[in-house]
C-alpha cells in the first residue's frame, strides 16, 4: 500500500511545500500588475500593452502546462517540477532589469514557461498522494497558496515595498523564495508511485527492445467530458481573474482616486477571501458534490464582482465585496482545474488532463481577454475591464451544469441509494 511506503506525516509536509511554491508563483506572476501604476509611466506603456504583458505570460504558461504535463506523465513529475521552480525564480529576477516593452514581454513570456510546468506537475502529485476523502480539501489547500501569498499578502507587500524601494527591487525580492523551495522540494517530495512505475516500465521496454507499448496521445484526455467542460469553465474564470487583477490597481488609483498602498490593501481582499474560500469550497464539494457547489460559486462571484465595479471608492466596502467574490470565485478554482479533472480521467492521463484544462483556460481566458480588456479600457475607461471580469463567472453558470459528478462521497451515497 502507498501509505506504507511514505514516512509519517508525508502527505501534510508535501502539501505544505507545494502550496508554498504555488503561492510564490502567484506572487511572481501578479507582482507586475500590482505595480503597473509605476511601470506603465516609466516604460511608456498604454493599457492595451499592459494587457499584452499579462497575456504573453498566459500564452507560454498554457503551452508549458500542456506539454510539460504530458511529459511528466512519461518521465515523472519531479524531473519537470524542480527545474521549473528554479527557472521561474530566475525569470522573476530578470523582470527587475528590463528596459522597455519588448524586453519585459520576453522575460514575462519565459516566466510563464516555468510557472506552467510547476502547476501541471504539482497537482497530479497532490491528487495521487492524498487520501481519497481529503483529495478535494488538499487540492483546495494547494490552491489557497495562490490566494494567500499571491493575492492577499502579495498585493500589500508589493505596493508597500515599491512605495519605498521602487518596483525593480521588488521583483528581485519576490524571486528569492522560489530558489529555497526548489531545494526543499528536490530533497523531500517523492515521485508518485504510478508515474515512477510507468517511467521504469518505459525504460525497461527500451532496454529490452520492445516497442509495442501504447503511448497515450497528447489529446487523449479530451475524450472525457469533465476535461473539456473544465476547459470552458476555466476560460470563463480566467476572464474574471486576469481582467480584474491586470486592471484593478489602475482602476482604483486612476478612477477611484486611491493611493497605491490603499489600492493594494483593497485588492488584498481578493486574496484573503480566496484563501478561506479554497479551503471551504473544496471541502464543501467533497460532501455536497462538485457540480452544485461550483454552480452556486459562479453566481455569487459574478454578482459581487459586478457590484464592485458600481460601488464607488469606499475602501472598506470594496474590500468586503472582493472578499465575498473571491471566497466563491477562487474557491471554485480547485474544483474545475484540479478535482473534477483528475477524478474524471485514468491515472495515466492525469498530468495531461490538468495540463490541457490549464492550457486552454489560459489561452482563451487569460491570453486574449486582458488585451481586449485593455483595448476597452482605452476606449471606454478602466471600468470596462471590471464589467468584463464579472461576465465570466456569470456565463460559467450554464456550462457548469454539464459536469459529470465525481465526488467520491456523493457517488458512494448514490450507489447506496440504488442498492437500497
Amino acid at each position: 500500500m502507498l501509505e506504507q511506503q511514505r514516512p509519517k506525516g508525508y502527505e501534510n509536509k508535501m502539501l505544505f511545500l507545494l502550496s508554498l511554491v504555488w503561492g510564490f508563483i502567484a506572487l511572481d506572476r501578479l507582482a507586475v500588475v500590482y505595480l503597473f501604476p509605476m511601470i506603465i509611466p516609466e516604460l511608456g506603456l498604454n493599457n492595451a500593452q499592459a494587457g499584452a504583458i499579462a497575456s504573453i505570460l498566459a500564452i507560454t504558461w498554457a503551452v508549458a502546462a500542456w506539454g510539460m504535463g504530458h511529459l511528466s506523465d512519461r518521465i515523472g513529475r519531479k524531473k519537470v517540477l524542480v527545474p521549473a521552480v528554479f527557472f521561474f525564480s530566475i525569470m522573476s529576477w530578470l523582470t527587475g532589469v528590463v528596459k522597455g516593452y519588448g524586453s519585459l514581454m520576453l522575460v514575462r513570456g519565459l516566466l510563464g514557461i516555468g510557472e506552467g510546468a510547476v502547476f501541471c506537475t504539482s497537482v497530479p502529485i497532490i491528487a495521487e498522494e492524498s487520501t481519497p476523502k481529503r483529495r478535494g480539501l488538499n487540492l483546495g489547500i494547494h490552491q489557497s497558496g495562490f490566494s494567500l501569498i499571491g493575492l492577499a499578502f502579495g498585493a500589500m507587500i508589493c505596493t508597500q515595498l515599491a512605495s519605498h524601494l521602487g518596483w525593480r527591487p521588488v521583483m528581485f525580492i519576490v524571486g528569492i523564495p522560489g530558489f529555497i523551495l526548489a531545494i526543499f522540494i528536490g530533497f523531500y517530495v517523492k515521485e508518485p508511485m504510478s508515474t515512477f512505475q510507468k517511467a521504469e516500465k518505459i525504460q525497461s521496454s527500451k532496454i529490452a527492445g520492445e516497442s509495442n507499448e501504447t503511448k497515450p496521445s497528447l489529446f487523449a484526455a479530451f475524450k472525457y467530458r469533465n476535461v473539456w467542460v473544465s476547459c470552458i469553465v476555466g476560460s470563463l474564470y480566467m476572464v474574471w481573474l486576469y481582467n480584474f487583477t491586470t486592471f484593478s490597481a489602475l482602476y482604483l488609483t486612476s478612477i477611484q482616486g486611491l493611493s497605491l498602498p490603499v489600492a493594494g490593501s483593497v485588492i488584498s481582499g481578493l486574496g484573503f477571501g480566496g484563501f478561506i474560500g479554497v479551503l471551504t469550497i473544496g471541502s464543501l464539494s467533497d460532501h455536497f458534490g462538485r457540480k452544485p457547489v461550483i454552480t452556486v460559486s459562479s453566481l455569487v462571484c459574478g454578482a459581487f464582482t459586478l457590484w464592485f465595479g458600481l460601488a464607488g471608492n469606499n475602501p472598506a466596502l470594496l474590500f468586503g465585496l472582493l472578499f465575498v467574490a473571491a471566497f466563491f470565485g477562487m474557491g471554485a478554482f480547485p474544483i474545475f482545474l484540479s478535482t473534477t479533472t483528475t477524478e474524471g480521467v485514468p491515472v495515466a492521463l492525469v498530468g495531461a488532463a490538468v495540463g490541457i484544462a490549464t492550457a486552454v483556460s489560459e489561452l482563451l481566458g487569460a491570453t486574449v481577454m486582458p488585451v481586449i480588456g485593455g483595448a476597452l479600457a482605452d476606449m471606454f475607461g478602466l471600468q470596462a475591464p471590471m464589467y468584463l471580469a464579472a461576465a465570466g463567472p456569470l456565463i460559467a453558470i450554464l456550462v457548469c451544469l454539464l459536469y459529470h459528478e465525481t465526488a467520491p462521497a456523493v457517488l458512494a451515497r448514490r450507489s447506496q441509494n440504488v442498492a437500497a
